[in-house]
């Protein structure tokens, strides 16, 4: 393979990236039905047929396709014979701190944030200059008054349109804000939704019906090992029970950590799936040929067949075979799999070159799992479901969800499984056999 072409293909293979509907790698995996139902389709609906501002939480494992169908999702809001809405997509990595607790105030200043951006430009004016004053100024001023603090040196702020940006690169100040804000939150929210309602109008004279706040990567709110729990405890706080101070009079999405939703006080989350490339147990097993069509033409749309048979060889289609089944149907994993691919030094690959790409995977979830976590791992691969009953087992489940050690699948109800590699664990695949053995 020359080079040049390697090179090409190594990156239209990178597994980070989030891809718009208009790029050509990009494949709707809802209308082939492989992750059990379509979900923009199911998550726009309840936009577009209510009367009233909606408020929904959506999660799924970084890779999983979950950012790519936020984007589809708001392509599909703004069409004009559609709900034409002015779609407000907000990067939480971009406007967050995620390695440390979140707060209602950090988030819902993110939001009027956002929005304030996306009109000013959707009214030809330069957010950088037209953010100084209005809301931010006035938001500034009364901080100000209600807390001399704001008035240090260290404490204050250059322009006050960059408060958000602010907030997230100074933890002293944006501790600071989270206290002053605490003492008068029923205060700050209010102001907040009156502002919402005016921006509501703003985006009516444009010509649309209103707006869509719709808040990704907040599902890679971890933290660092010292603070994980302290984090997932502060995003339990903030989205537990339906999070009602982040209901805002503008419909809103937000995602949260795939951990949470093992926790008894999340009982309506959207949980995007992966590929399903076999049937439940329930349903007969079995190979599920949609899927592998599927995971195959995700390949395809980035490495096209002839790559493929010159970068794997004679035994390219059996290759590919256990590159989709070693995947268990994780898009990122896929591509990851086929990007590491394109690394050997020797193309086509041997057959040592491969066993490796396959072992590394292998070796990457083993360094993650502890012994300890072997019984319960065993018990997801045997009853297909998420069961938790103690606080152990519940912290082993958000650690295994975080890492995609565990993945969810979905026919007309939805289940778990391990990742294949998992599986082959020695100390999980013993007890698999333990359970299962009559």
């Amino acid at each position: 393979m020359e080079k040049d072409r390697r090179r090409y293909l190594f990156n239209r293979c990178k597994p980070d990236v989030a891809l718009r509907p208009s790029d050509d790698r990009y494949i709707d995996l809802d209308a082939r039905r492989v992750r059990g139902v379509d979900w923009v389709a199911r998550l726009a609906s309840r936009i577009e047929l209510s009367d009233a501002p909606t408020c929904q939480l959506f999660t799924g494992l970084p890779g999983s396709g979950k950012s790519t169908e936020l984007l589809r999702l708001a392509e599909r809001l703004e069409l004009r014979d559609g709900a034409n809405l002015l779609a407000v997509v907000v990067s939480a990595e971009e406007v967050l701190d995620l390695l440390g607790p979140i707060d209602v105030p950090d988030i819902v200043l993110a939001v009027v944030s956002a929005c304030e951006r996306t009109l000013l430009e959707a009214e030809g004016k330069d957010p950088e200059t037209a953010m100084e004053i209005g809301y931010f100024a006035r938001l500034w001023a009364w901080l100000t008054r209600t807390d001399v603090t704001f008035t240090r040196a260290e404490f204050s702020v250059e322009k006050v349109g960059r408060l958000t940006a602010e907030l997230k690169t100074r933890p002293n100040l944006r501790q600071r804000f989270r206290e002053t804000i605490g003492v008068h939150l029923n205060r700050f929210l209010a102001e907040v939704r009156d502002e919402l309602e005016v921006m509501q109008g703003r985006a009516v004279a444009l010509g649309h019906a209103g707006l869509v706040v719709i808040v990704d990567s907040l599902e890679k709110l971890r933290g660092t090992r010292p603070t994980r729990d302290q984090v997932l405890a502060s995003a339990e706080r903030v989205f537990s029970d339906g999070a009602p101070h982040l209901q805002l009079p503008v419909h809103t999405l937000y995602t949260i950590p795939t951990a949470l939703v093992s926790r008894k006080r999340f009982a309506q989350v959207d949980f995007i799936p992966m590929i399903k490339l076999h049937q439940h147990p329930h349903d007969g097993g079995g190979r599920f040929q949609d899927g592998y069509d599927a995971a195959m033409q995700l390949l395809l749309q980035r490495v096209p067949e002839r790559d493929l048979a010159e970068l794997f060889g004679a035994n390219t289609e059996a290759r590919v075979e256990q590159l989709i089944e070693w995947s268990g149907g994780y898009p990122r994993e896929l591509v990851r799999l086929l990007h590491d691919s394109l690394l050997s030094e020797t193309i086509p690959l041997s057959d040592s070159d491969f066993r490796r790409l396959l072992n590394e995977v292998g070796d990457q979830y083993r360094k993650l799992i502890p012994a300890d976590a072997f019984p319960w791992l065993a018990r997801v691969a045997t009853e297909r479901y998420l069961t938790v009953d103690t606080e152990a087992q519940r912290q082993t489940a958000d650690a295994m969800l975080a890492h995609n050690v565990v993945l969810r699948y979905l026919n007309d109800q939805d289940w778990f499984d391990l990742h294949p590699s998992v599986r082959q664990i020695p100390g999980v695949a013993a007890e698999i056999q333990r359970l299962i053995r009559p």
